[in-house]
């Protein structure tokens, strides 16, 4: 068993809180019921079922509450090994740092999904020469080509949105540099990766798909997000969630993944478009489909792609709140007429 998100086992500590509020409560009650008399009667009178029920209740509860928890940080076991083969290719990825990557619709926000992803195609693309472009409202470049995937790794988990310089959102200036960039003297295999949610709010993203391809590259697309529309948190430097962004006129501004422009765009570019979830699978197919552009074989070497199991225990906390429910408030009456 490994955790893809470990960090998220400190909600654990919540559980001797909740412990802590269910034996006060019940202390409260027995006070309560003997302050107002017989215990034994009041329970008649009201229909209390008893003491038990109120442990079963609670031992429910808190057992449903853990293995959340345990869902949340992602528990993974099992593994398939991927035997890749590598063949050299030049390759820009194109990183979004828009606002609108800091969007926590995808746990723990899209920007941590495309670096997850990007860093899964580091690994896999073995040989290649590869390089960063950035872009808000406008684009940068942070790494030319290398073949420094350390360098390269570091610099990708160290780029927040204000990196990018202009606020905003401008699809075409990153392909557009990603392009003038990739276009370079030798046969090996070109590609580009666009690593969005598909929010572009200036330029001309499907002319930009087309210097892409005049630069002899392929435009593979990553998308990030969730189709229905989320608030952009407001944060600060350390992560910290301060309130929601707002547009002028006061309104909470929303986002939300457009796949129907990232799929049009990987159509023009010639490549293919993924939905990235952070597993790193959509990386391996992206990656895999632009090494299979090449024939020179570097070597292969085989990568672990592991199983989620958050669903059992999701579900398993769903069954054990469902039972909660029909854990009995009040006592039957089997008596008989």
């Amino acid at each position: 068993m490994r955790w893809a998100e470990p960090e998220r086992l400190l909600l654990l500590w919540i559980l001797p809180l909740v412990l802590g509020i269910l034996i006060w409560a019940a202390r409260r009650r027995r006070k309560l019921e003997s302050e107002l008399g017989d215990s034994d009667v009041l329970r008649s009178l009201t229909g209390d079922p008893g003491r038990g029920a109120r442990l079963l209740r609670g031992g429910l509860l808190v057992a449903a509450l853990a293995l959340a928890a345990i869902g949340l940080a992602r528990p993974q076991s099992g593994f398939r090994l991927v035997t890749t083969t590598s063949a050299g290719a030049d390759v820009v990825f194109v990183l979004d740092l828009s606002h609108s990557m800091e969007a926590r619709d995808t746990p723990p926000d899209r920007l941590g999904i495309a670096r997850r992803e990007i860093q899964t195609m580091l690994e896999t693309l073995e040989g290649s020469s590869m390089g960063l472009v950035v872009f808000a409202g406008e684009a940068r470049l942070v790494s030319p080509l290398s073949t420094d995937r350390e360098g390269l790794a570091s610099m990708i988990e160290s780029v927040r949105p204000d990196d990018a310089g202009r606020p905003g959102s401008d699809i075409a200036a990153g392909l557009a540099l990603a392009a003038r960039f990739i276009h370079r003297p030798g046969d090996r295999p070109r590609a580009v990766v666009l690593v969005s949610d598909g929010e572009s709010l200036s330029g001309d993203p499907p002319a930009g798909a087309a210097e892409v391809r005049r630069a002899g590259a392929r435009l593979f697309v990553l998308g990030v997000g969730g189709t229905a529309g989320v608030p952009i948190p407001l944060v600060d430097s350390t992560g910290a969630v301060l309130g929601e962004r707002r547009d002028p006129a006061g309104q909470p501004v929303r986002t939300k993944l457009d796949e129907t422009l990232l799929r049009e765009l990987a159509r023009r570019g010639e490549g293919r478009y993924e939905h990235a979830d952070g597993s790193g699978r959509s990386g391996v197919r992206i990656a895999d489909a632009i090494r299979s552009q090449g024939n020179t074989e570097v070597r292969g070497r085989s990568i672990r792609a592991y199983d989620e199991r958050y669903p059992w225990f999701a579900a398993a906390a769903g069954i054990l709140l469902l039972a909660e429910r029909d854990v009995p408030r009040r006592r039957r009456d089997d008596a008989t007429p």
